[in-house]
């Protein structure tokens, strides 16, 4: 079997009808070479006839124990967290992704993400949203991630119940990766999930709140140099103007006063 160069990796919880809909969605992908699906799972054993499927019982706890699991026995170069109950896009088709994965020299290539119920995918941030990172907008189920990348800042850190994927998007840019934005919908998301239940958002939002403070000194120092870098950036500008050239060439040619 050769080595595979995508692993879709799934974490479920006594949830046959989310995982049975993520595994309809992924039924094309599996048939494609190179292509895996790993399903990690806690409590019942999740009832799953595809031969094509690894199943692994979590012995760690929690959503970034799962996931790290699953990034243990992932063999593709490149990894997809897709969560059950979430969907691989309808629209968005296999060969077309693995050419991009294949010719891209990004180590993360972002999606967009399609909630249930709603008419369209959401639309990607403008590019002067998009960095520094000051909202999660980065989607783990429509972002696909360089394996020895993720392997590079040790996966997911573990004390984060709600905010691991929001830590791991701020650890992987401090490594400079190139993210590759595309605006074409990678997946779509189930709503009925943790993240999406009224009793977590605050938990949610203050988990969020605790990873921009662990990293507020590098938003002053991004501030900082980009400040530096758009006053430089003027001040070119200004030495390049026409009128300045001729100005100061005039002033060269002025006979000295007497």
């Amino acid at each position: 079997m050769n080595t595979p160069s995508l692993s879709i990796i799934t974490i479920t919880k006594d949830d046959p009808v989310g995982l049975a809909r993520t595994l309809v969605s992924t039924d094309i992908w599996r048939k494609q070479s190179g292509v895996e699906q790993l399903v990690v799972f806690s409590g019942d054993v999740p009832d799953i006839s595809d031969q094509t499927v690894v199943t692994l019982r979590q012995t760690t706890v929690g959503i970034a124990g799962a996931f790290n699991e699953g990034l243990a026995m992932a063999q593709g170069e490149w990894v997809w967290f897709l969560n059950g109950g979430d969907a691989v896009h309808e629209t968005l088709h296999p060969d077309w992704l693995k050419a991009l994965l294949s010719a891209t020299q990004a180590q993360v290539v972002t999606g967009s993400l399609h909630f249930d119920g709603e008419v369209s995918p959401r639309p990607m941030p403008a590019l002067e949203y998009q960095s520094p990172l000051l909202a999660c907008w980065l989607a783990h189920p429509a972002t696909i991630i360089r394996r020895s990348q993720l392997r590079q800042i040790g996966g997911f850190a573990p004390q984060w119940k709600m905010a691991m994927d929001y830590d791991l998007w701020w650890r992987l840019f401090r490594t400079g990766v190139i993210v590759d934005v595309m605006s074409v919908p990678f997946a779509r998301f189930n709503r009925e999930g943790i993240s999406e239940r009224v009793d977590m958002r605050p938990w949610a939002k203050w988990e969020e709140m605790k990873v921009v403070m662990m990293n507020a000194h590098r938003l002053v120092l991004f501030g900082f140099w980009q400040g530096l870098r758009i006053f430089w950036r003027i001040l070119r500008a200004i030495l390049q103007w026409p009128w300045l050239a001729f100005a100061v060439g005039m002033s060269r040619r002025m006979p000295p006063k007497s």
